[in-house]
C-alpha cells in the first residue's frame, strides 16, 4: 500500500508541473458501508415521475454481501468523466439522462484519491470498469455492480451475442433487477437529470464560433494606442 501511495504521489508531483490536469477523488464520498451503511428509502420504482417522453431512466444497484458489506471504500462510479457518486452494499440510485452515448468508469479510491489525468495521460490506482452505455428516450435501464456473484447468462442484456458490461458492472433484465432490488435503500447521491456530453451540435458549435469572433473596429475605437497587428 506504501508503494502504491508514493507512486501517486510521484506520478501527482511529475504531471502537475505542465499541462491541465484532473484529480479523480471522492474524498468525503468514499466511505465504504462498514464505516456508513445506506440508511436511504427503501426500493420504489420512479414509476411516471420522470419525462419518459424525451429522457432515459437509469437505476444503478449493489446486491449486498459480506464483501460489500465488510468495505472501508466504496467504488466511484463516473457518467462522461463526471464523479456522479460512491456505490456502497446494498444501496441504488437513479438518474434521469439525455439520451445518447455514455462512458461508464469505475475507480476504486485509496483514501479518497483514484487516479489523475493530464492532456490525455491517466493514471488510475484502480479501474473496476470501463464500458460505452447507449441510452433511448422511454426506455428503463439496470446496471448492476457485484465483484462475486456476476448475473446468470438469462438475467443479462446482450448486443448481438456480447454482454453488455464490463466485469463487475452489468447491464441486466428487469426480471433480475426488480427481485434483488426489493431491499437495496437509496443512496444519498442520485435522482437528478445528467446531460450527454457527446458531440457538440452544429447549434451548439455555431455559439463557440460566434463567441469568438472578435471585433476588430470595436477594440481600435477603445484604444486608439493600440499599434496595428501588422506593424
Amino acid at each position: 500500500m506504501i508503494k502504491i501511495i508514493l507512486s501517486f504521489f510521484v506520478t501527482f508531483v511529475l504531471v502537475s508541473t505542465s499541462g491541465c490536469i484532473t484529480i479523480y477523488q471522492s474524498i468525503g464520498h468514499n466511505f465504504g458501508a462498514f464505516i456508513h451503511t445506506v440508511s436511504g428509502k427503501e426500493y420504489k420504482q420512479v414509476a411516471n415521475r420522470w419525462d419518459y417522453e424525451s429522457k432515459a431512466l437509469l437505476y444503478v444497484y449493489r446486491p449486498n454481501s459480506q464483501w460489500a458489506a465488510d468495505e472501508i471504500e466504496a467504488p466511484t462510479f463516473y457518467l462522461d468523466d463526471e464523479r456522479v457518486f460512491n456505490i456502497r452494499a446494498n444501496g441504488y440510485t437513479w438518474f434521469e439522462l439525455e439520451p445518447g452515448e455514455y462512458e461508464v468508469i469505475m475507480r476504486r479510491p485509496l483514501m479518497g484519491l483514484e487516479g489523475v489525468n493530464v492532456d490525455g495521460f491517466e493514471f488510475d490506482l484502480k479501474r473496476i470498469a470501463q464500458m460505452n452505455l447507449s441510452v433511448e428516450a422511454d426506455k428503463v435501464y439496470f446496471l448492476r455492480y457485484s465483484e462475486i456473484d456476476p448475473p446468470a447468462m438469462e438475467h443479462q442484456t446482450f448486443n448481438e451475442d456480447t454482454p453488455l458490461g464490463d466485469g463487475p458492472l452489468m447491464l441486466v433484465a428487469t426480471t433480475l433487477a426488480h427481485e434483488e432490488m426489493q431491499v437495496t435503500r437509496m443512496l444519498p447521491e442520485g435522482g437528478r437529470f445528467i446531460k450527454s456530453q457527446g458531440p457538440l451540435s452544429e447549434d451548439e458549435l455555431e455559439e463557440v464560433f460566434d463567441s469568438r469572433v472578435i471585433n476588430l473596429d470595436e477594440d481600435e475605437q477603445q484604444d486608439t494606442n493600440t499599434m496595428k497587428w501588422w506593424w
